[in-house]
C-alpha cells in the first residue's frame, strides 16, 4: 500500500503542473509530495519500532489494577470479550472504508479538474495524522482495555500492541477522511452556515462508528477516541484550510467545467 501511495504521488507530480496555479488550493506538489511519500515511509518503519515496544509480558498485566483508571474510562475495561472479535473487525472494515471515501470526491467535476492537488492534499493530511498519533503512542505507554479484563485469556492481554492505548489511531484516521472530504466538497460549492455544520454532523458519523467498535474489541478507552476523533477533525480541516489559495478572495478564477 505504501510503495502504492509513493508511486501515486510521483505520477500526480509529473501530470498535474499545468493546473496548479488555478486550483483551488495551493499545492506545491513537488516538494509536499516529496514530503508525503517519505513520511510514509518513515511512519512505516516507525509503526515495526512502535509495535514492538508497545508489548507487555504477563507480569505487566498482573500488575495492573482496574481501579487505577479513572471513572470515565474504567467501564470499557470490563465490556464483554464475547464480543471483541466482531467489534474489532467491523473497526477495521469502517476505518477503511472512511479512508478510501475522499477518492469518491473526485467525481465531482469541480474538485477533479484539480485531482493532483486534491490527492496530495488529502494524502498529507493522513500522513500527518499518522505522525501525530506515533508522537502519542510513542510518549505515552498506557494498556489498552483489554489488558486489565481478567475474563480475557492471559495470551491474548499480553504480547506486541498492548500499550498504545493513547489515542485511537483508527479514530483519527477515519476522521481526518470524512472531515477532509467534507471541508473540500462545501469550499467548492461555497456551502455555509447551517448547511455546513450539518455536513459536518454527516461526516462525524463514521468515525464515532468506527470508536464505538475500538472500544467494545478492548483496543481503545473513551478518552482515546474522544482524542483521536478531535485530532482528526481538526487534522482534516485544518490542512486544507492552511493550503486555501481563495481565501479572502471574492470569486474564483474562471474554472473550465468538463
Amino acid at each position: 500500500m505504501k510503495k502504492f501511495i509513493g508511486v501515486l504521488i510521483v505520477f500526480v507530480s509529473f501530470q498535474s503542473q499545468a493546473q496548479k496555479d488555478s486550483s483551488y488550493y495551493h499545492v506545491n506538489i513537488p516538494i509536499e509530495g516529496a514530503i508525503t511519500a517519505a513520511g510514509f515511509v518513515t511512519t512505516t518503519i516507525l509503526f515495526k519500532r512502535l509495535f514492538r515496544i508497545a508489548s507487555m509480558s504477563e507480569n505487566d498485566v498482573l500488575a495492573l489494577d482496574i481501579n487505577d483508571i479513572n471513572r470515565f474510562d474504567r467501564p470499557v475495561a470490563r465490556f464483554d470479550p464475547v464480543g471483541y472479535d466482531t467489534s474489532q473487525k467491523l473497526s477495521d472494515l469502517s476505518m477503511n472504508l472512511s479512508t478510501a471515501l475522499p477518492f469518491f470526491l473526485l467525481i465531482d467535476k469541480k474538485v477533479r479538474q484539480d485531482w493532483g492537488e486534491y490527492l496530495v492534499l488529502y494524502l498529507e493530511s493522513q500522513m500527518i495524522n499518522t505522525s501525530i498519533y506515533q508522537a502519542g503512542a510513542f510518549s505515552f505507554r498506557r494498556p489498552r482495555p483489554l489488558t486489565y479484563n481478567n475474563e480475557v485469556d492471559m495470551e491474548v492481554r499480553t504480547g506486541e500492541q498492548r500499550s498504545n492505548s493513547f489515542f485511537s489511531g483508527h479514530v483519527s484516521t477515519a476522521a481526518t477522511a470524512t472531515f477532509f472530504m467534507t471541508k473540500v466538497y462545501t469550499d467548492y460549492h461555497g456551502i455555509t452556515g447551517w448547511n455546513r455544520i450539518a455536513f459536518y454532523g454527516a461526516a462525524s458519523v463514521p468515525p464515532l462508528f468506527v470508536g464505538y467498535h475500538r472500544m467494545h474489541a478492548g483496543k481503545h478507552f473513551r478518552t482515546d477516541v474522544l482524542l483521536g476523533f478531535v485530532i482528526g477533525a481538526v487534522n482534516g480541516i485544518l490542512i486544507p484550510h492552511l493550503h486555501d489559495s481563495m481565501r479572502g478572495k471574492k470569486k474564483q478564477k474562471p474554472r473550465v467545467e468538463f
